[in-house]
C-alpha cells in the first residue's frame, strides 16, 4: 500500500533531525542566480545547493591566506584624471567664489 503524503512528509523530517539537517536560507539578486545555474551546468551538478556544499567543502581545504584572496571581492577602483580633478576643483573655486560674492 502507497504512504500518504502526511506519512512521507514525517518520515522526511525524522531522516532530518537523524543526521541534524539544518536548512539555511538567503537571497540572491538574479546575477548571482544565474551564475549559480552556470556552474550547476558546467559542473554537471543536479542540485544548486549541492554545488553551494562542495563549494564550502572545498573552502574549508583552503589555507588562510588562499582563501582571504578567494573571498576578496572584486572592486573597482576610481582614478580620477589629474585634469579632471583640476577642473573640479575649478569649479569649486568658481562656486565658492560666487557664493562670497552673493553673501556680501
Amino acid at each position: 500500500m502507497a504512504k500518504t503524503v502526511q506519512e512521507r512528509s514525517a518520515k522526511a523530517a525524522q531522516k532530518r533531525l537523524a543526521v541534524a539537517e539544518k536548512e539555511l536560507r538567503h537571497k540572491v539578486r538574479p546575477g548571482i542566480e544565474q551564475a549559480m545555474e552556470r556552474i550547476r551546468l558546467r559542473g554537471k551538478v543536479p542540485i544548486i545547493s549541492e554545488v553551494l556544499q562542495i563549494a564550502i567543502m572545498k573552502m574549508d581545504l583552503m589555507g588562510d591566506n588562499e582563501l582571504i584572496e578567494f573571498l576578496r571581492y572584486p572592486r573597482h577602483k576610481i582614478v580620477v584624471d589629474e585634469n579632471v580633478a583640476h577642473q573640479i576643483y575649478s569649479h569649486g573655486q568658481r562656486q565658492a567664489s560666487r557664493l562670497d560674492a552673493e553673501e556680501a
